[in-house]
């Protein structure tokens, strides 16, 4: 057993003892004043920690959150000290406690579910891989219903001391053509479900060196024969990288690596997913299209998307050095931490490019590589098998 599930069953213990004092409707009332302060605070987090970067992001983050989570405690509990008076010497009263120990419980099981995958996207390497290997962790949320993911996935925004990085500074020069909302429609369209065992989450653990203080997260998809692309800055310092698709997750090796054009491609043996075509030919201004992966180390997703614009920005490499041209979709859509790397397709399943960025004043813009700029990093990795450096990791 990991010391992580060994601390989470003491945690539960507490809690029960707790609760059975406390007894059930002071403490659903606690827990529904928590709750909703916390709601409040998820929503208000990003906008108030937006200013701030790395650790003072998370920081601000949190306070944002736990304040008002912890003022609605304390004015439900006030509600709930009465009620709990009004039972003492019931018949009701074992009920009461009972209950209580029950919700409690539950509670610490849902929360430390909840907050799992904002930790660890938050965390250094050594606690996102306990965090990773819980097994109670893992069962609780698989459990969890659709609702409880999405707030758990608002969290992890609102902790998210990175974001997806905006690795290309200058990208607003691309002219950014106004265009109608995303068919909203196309986040259930046919191409999604059949893709789904095509795109894979991509996981790095960092060697040693500056800025390799976390791991980093990220998406992918199968291009070739046991070959993943994803993005040179998922990759970059990595010391092992393991791609995960469905339940399986398979160790991988980089084979190409471009921190010029942010493209990497991986060798997955054994991974027999089908394969996603490139599109021929970039599409024109307001082509639908949805943008796959796994944005904040959570779910597969499929947010509908929009070409803006398509054309060739020049700005520096992923370590903020140099000057690249590169050839680039402008895209109205929604692109959050975890997607980079994913794959932007059409409607008809090819893959029109690869997400790697978004607009550092316009968070309804990403950016994506064209088919044609990573057509040569693509054909060099399907070919090759050997290991080849990846650099130091990615400042952040």
């Amino acid at each position: 057993m990991r010391a992580v599930d060994s601390i989470l069953i003491v945690l539960v213990l507490v809690s029960a003892v707790a609760g059975y004092r406390q007894g059930l409707l002071f403490g659903a009332l606690s827990l529904a004043g928590f709750s909703a302060g916390a709601l409040l605070g998820v929503q208000a987090g990003p906008l108030v920690a937006g200013p701030f970067t790395g650790v003072p992001r998370v920081v601000v983050s949190l306070v944002t959150i736990l304040v008002p989570a912890v003022l609605g405690q304390f004015l439900a509990a006030r509600c709930g000290l009465r009620l709990r008076d009004a039972v003492r010497g019931h018949p009701l009263r074992r009920l009461d406690e009972a209950g209580g120990a029950v919700i409690s419980a539950l509670a610490m099981l849902v929360l430390a579910a909840l907050v799992v995958v904002p930790l660890r996207a938050s965390s250094p390497a050594w606690l996102d891989r306990e965090l990773r290997g819980s097994a109670l962790l893992a069962g609780v949320g698989e459990l969890l219903p659709g609702p409880a993911r999405a707030l758990s996935a608002d969290l992890a925004r609102a902790l998210d001391a990175d974001g997806l990085p905006a690795v290309f500074h200058g990208l607003s020069r691309i002219s950014a053509e106004q265009v109608d909302v995303p068919d909203p429609g196309l986040a259930g369209a046919s191409i999604v479900a059949a893709a789904r065992s095509s795109v894979v989450k991509v996981r790095a653990t960092p060697g040693g060196g500056p800025h390799c203080a976390r791991g980093t997260v990220g998406s992918g998809f199968v291009y070739a024969r046991e070959r993943v692309m994803t993005n040179a800055h998922v990759v970059s310092g990595a010391r092992e990288v393991r791609v995960r698709n469905g339940r399986a997750e398979l160790d991988a090796t980089v084979v190409a690596f471009d921190p010029d054009r942010d493209v990497a491609v991986l060798h997955v043996p054994g991974l027999t997913s089908p394969i996603l075509r490139f599109a021929d030919k970039p599409v024109r201004s307001g082509a639908d299209a949805v943008v796959l992966g796994f944005p904040l180390d959570g779910p597969y997703d499929a947010q509908p998307a929009r070409i803006r614009s398509v054309g060739r920005v020049e700005g520096p490499d992923i370590y903020g050095a140099g000057a690249v041209d590169r050839e680039m979709y402008a895209v109205r859509t929604v692109v959050r931490g975890g997607n980079s790397g994913g794959p932007l397709v059409a409607p008809g399943g090819q893959v029109l490019g690869v997400v790697f960025a978004v607009a550092d004043e316009d968070p309804g813009t990403g950016f994506a590589l064209t088919a044609a700029e990573i057509s040569h990093v693509a054909e060099l990795g399907a070919v090759r098998a050997q290991p080849v450096d990846t650099g130091p990791c990615r400042p952040r």
